[in-house]
């Protein structure tokens, strides 16, 4: 288990920054050593790093096995497009389901950060700054270094990215994140005081919930209970902050639109959710989105 806490330069992430950062690989692959990368980018030396940060921490960018080197992930051929034959479904980022996507390869990606540990592992509704410190401190004991500082750092980036400052300190401060439209996070009336906004999300489609349940039963290799799908670290319920209402709404949803091969399982008292065709799980998950995004049919 990998950590980081640092990368961003304590920018947040910003309206055209991955489409700038994907679009600089599409068109070289050792884009971000080129002497005027600065000047392609339109931004300072510090930004460029937040950009590939970014990039990376949404697993949009990876790197090849030449040094130097970076490609495009499949997530990102899927969004922004090859940059050769391959339309992206979204490359401006104008569906906000699009957001919810990234917000879940964010959440999802293998080394860990404030980003992930918050959302996975607080299970809390409400949580201040100074605990968040206590908290990270606590889970990554005698697995990583790291000074308060970049603790501290970079859970103000975290906040700044998911909940809209209602007293900006400073100008940074006004450049508002993609993010913001998720309403994930609110700032409350108590200082310093933010609560999670758990429960419905009419902005997230049945479709990317079914994504990331199906995610979780090809690591598993099994069927999911309700509870799994709550409470695992993985699961939609802790990364998109649903509740049991919510989450049951979209997985009714998904069995009419997949016809039943996605569906609830009650056996003994045991409620679960299931998908009959194991062999074809990758594929499936991909349709989901490609029914979504397109609206065809949704392969079983």
């Amino acid at each position: 288990m990998t950590y980081r806490f640092s990368g961003h330069q304590t920018f947040v992430f910003r309206h055209g920054w991955l489409e700038k950062g994907v679009r600089l690989i599409q068109q070289n692959p050792h884009g971000f050593l080129d002497d005027d990368v600065l000047i392609k980018l339109g931004v300072g030396k510090n930004m460029v790093e937040s950009i590939k940060y970014w990039c990376f921490q949404m697993q949009l960018l990876t790197d090849s096995a030449q040094a130097g080197e970076l490609r495009l992930t499949p997530l990102a051929e899927k969004v922004f497009g090859d940059g050769r034959n391959q339309r992206g479904v979204d490359p401006f980022l104008e569906d906000d389901a699009t957001l919810w996507l990234l917000h879940w390869s964010l959440m999802r990606n293998p080394t860990l950060s404030t980003w992930q540990l918050v959302f996975t592992r607080l299970n809390r509704p409400e949580f201040k700054k100074s605990e968040l410190l206590y908290h990270i401190k606590q889970w990554v004991s005698g697995a990583a270094k790291v000074s308060d500082s970049s603790l501290l750092r970079d859970i103000e980036c975290f906040v700044r990215n998911y909940a809209i400052q209602k007293k900006a300190k400073d100008k940074e401060e006004n450049f508002d994140s993609p993010f913001l439209n998720l309403g994930l996070i609110q700032q409350t009336d108590e200082a310093d005081l933010y609560r999670f906004n758990i429960g419905v999300k009419k902005s997230l489609p049945a479709e990317l919930v079914g994504y990331s349940i199906i995610k979780m039963i090809e690591k598993r290799n099994t069927g999911l209970r309700v509870q799994n799908c709550l409470y695992d670290e993985d699961s939609p319920g802790q990364i998109f902050k649903l509740n049991e209402g919510a989450l049951m709404d979209n997985v009714e949803e998904l069995e009419s639109k997949t016809r039943g091969a996605f569906h609830v399982d009650d056996t003994a008292g045991m409620v679960s959710i299931v998908y009959k065709g194991k062999s074809l799980l990758p594929v499936f998950a991909d349709s989901l989105l490609d029914h979504y995004y397109s609206g065809t049919a949704v392969a079983k």
